[in-house]
């Protein structure tokens, strides 16, 4: 048998770990307590803010880099540091403020390590914030400081988003990169930059090449570092593009300890 020792288990946040309630279930917690007692190491990968996933650095009081704004940053809980940033392109301003002017009823979050900037609220973008728990700062994208945005989240109802997705089609921007990361949400990243060009980094910046990384998620901006892990998984609820690629397909979704039915799989695969 293996050890835990090189092993981590890196998870999606919302929709993989997180159920509705947003609040980490008491099985999931305590499976990903033994898994780390038994040697195993734990982190997250999100497209959450610095600010927005705080509360769950803390709560799991996690030693192991953290991956943020959907790979755009890579966090060192311990010393409190990014190690790694990549950022959006000025063209990211006049291409926020189309998407603006051309729906009325987009909301525009721009994200910076400092801050969430927010260009217009809305319905959806209140929702937003107040799951994330995170105070926004109302400004219109020419006012907020140059340089810095990691990325920007784009609100509008479901079914809109086929008309917007449409849009950044005809324009075809190329200087950054698009990717839906929910039924409302679709986000501008700095090109190149996904989940798993943050994984390929991970490695390096943890000066550990021989980590074996299990990961899971459940929407299109988890493909990515799906394909890159060594074993992939995913929640019973994840979107059926993410459900054919991966190694485990899990029986339990993120409201029924879908992270504890993962650990059970690789605990009884690797430990001894």
């Amino acid at each position: 048998m293996e050890t835990l020792e090189n092993t981590l288990l890196l998870t999606d946040l919302d929709g993989t770990l997180l159920p509705a309630s947003k609040e980490i279930t008491p099985a999931d917690l305590a499976a990903i307590t033994e898994f780390r007692q038994k040697g195993g190491k734990f982190a997250v990968a999100t497209g959450r803010t610095l600010q927005a996933s705080q509360r769950y650095l803390q709560k799991l009081q996690l030693d192991m880099p953290v991956i943020l704004f959907n790979g755009a940053a890579i966090y060192d809980p311990v010393s409190e540091k990014m190690l790694d940033t990549v950022t959006l392109p000025p063209d990211a301003v006049s291409i926020t403020r189309t998407v603006l002017d051309a729906f009325p009823d987009v909301s525009a979050e721009i994200l910076r390590e400092n801050g969430t900037y927010v260009a217009r609220m809305t319905a959806y973008e209140k929702e937003h914030l107040e799951i994330c728990q995170v105070e926004p700062i109302l400004m219109m994208p020419e006012e907020i400081p140059a340089g810095g945005w990691l990325k920007v989240l784009f609100a509008i109802a479901p079914e809109r988003m086929p008309e917007l997705t449409a849009f950044f089609r005809k324009h075809s921007w190329d200087c950054a990169d698009f990717v839906q990361s929910e039924a409302r949400f679709y986000e501008m990243l700095p090109k190149g930059t996904t989940k798993g060009s943050a994984l390929r980094k991970y490695r390096t910046l943890c000066d550990m090449p021989q980590l074996r990384i299990v990961a899971a998620g459940d929407f299109d901006n988890d493909l990515e570092m799906l394909h890159e892990a060594d074993i992939s998984a995913c929640p019973s609820n994840a979107q059926s593009c993410v459900k054919e690629i991966v190694d485990i397909q899990l029986e339990n979704s993120c409201e029924t300890h879908a992270i504890a039915e993962l650990i059970d799989h690789i605990l009884c695969r690797f430990s001894e």
